[in-house]
């Protein structure tokens, strides 16, 4: 196994034989290697269904979508996604499952049709281990023991900011949860957990709080903590969902763009 990374700091292009990506065999280095780079490419992996469940085995259990579909569409045409409304959200900057207790381990996609020339469709990956890290000292000890309430509503209002009462209802019949801002992880890197799901600042007057998100998120968004995918068929993009952001860059609507998701389930509290 080879990498090579694409940024200095977010991205890394991973060689690696296939037999050994689907047998596990560099399971252990692969995840070391995903907190340290936060986004793996595979290049010319052009995995079938069957071989990417395979491959996120080896590194952890899939999180079944709706409780019962081990893989997902990544579409904006509802139909070929049924949640293609609610998939608009992807156009933000988020992690997956900041609206549980545990949020994902890692995310994953595979390209199945690729957007057509021009049209965007780009993956962004934001690496906020190192956001946090190179926050001022002042910084860092102000955000300490700050929470922030994240749930579904904060993030459909960013699709559709005025819903009818109906949407309301069914947005706030999905749990919220509150997070620390800053994830304190097992392994010794702290990063910022934020996006599109941040409702609000617990205990902070709700401009100042806005303000602090907004000024958190574009710090770490900024052009050094970011790797762009293009993608190219049979690509197979990995990345650490704890300690990153994500989005999809614009595309139409009508676009035939098509990936497929595997989400991992969490195995690390942040609280």
């Amino acid at each position: 196994m080879k990498a090579i990374n694409a940024t200095p700091l977010v991205g890394s292009t991973v060689s690696i034989d296939r037999a050994d990506f689907l047998s596990g065999k560099y399971a252990e280095e692969i995840q070391a290697l995903l907190v340290e780079r936060s986004a793996l490419v595979f290049p010319n992996m052009h995995l079938s269904d069957d071989e990417q469940l395979q491959f996120a085995r080896t590194i952890g259990d899939i999180h079944l979508v709706g409780g019962d579909a081990l893989l997902q569409n990544i579409s904006m045409d509802p139909k070929v996604n049924r949640s293609a409304d609610y998939t608009r959200g992807a156009f933000y900057w988020h992690i997956d499952g900041a609206n549980d207790p545990v949020p994902a381990k890692a995310t994953m996609l595979s390209v199945r049709t690729l957007p057509a020339e021009g049209e965007g469709g780009d993956t962004l990956i934001a690496n906020t281990y190192a956001a946090y890290q190179d926050l001022s000292d002042e910084d860092k000890k102000a955000l300490e023991g700050i929470r922030v309430r994240h749930c579904l509503e904060a993030s459909q209002r960013l699709v559709r900011p005025q819903p009818s009462l109906h949407e309301l209802e069914r947005w706030q019949s999905y749990p919220a949860q509150s997070h620390p801002l800053v994830w304190q992880h097992k392994h010794g890197k702290p990063s910022l957990l934020l996006g599109a799901s941040c409702f609000y600042v617990e205990g902070m007057d709700l401009a100042e709080g806005n303000k602090l998100l907004c000024r958190l998120l574009d710090w770490s968004t900024q052009p050094q903590y970011v790797y762009r995918h293009r993608w190219q068929a049979g690509d197979f993009l990995l990345w650490d969902n704890t300690g990153t952001l994500h989005r999809a860059a614009e595309y139409p609507l009508d676009s035939k763009r098509l990936m497929r998701r595997t989400t991992l389930v969490g195995e690390e509290s942040v609280a």
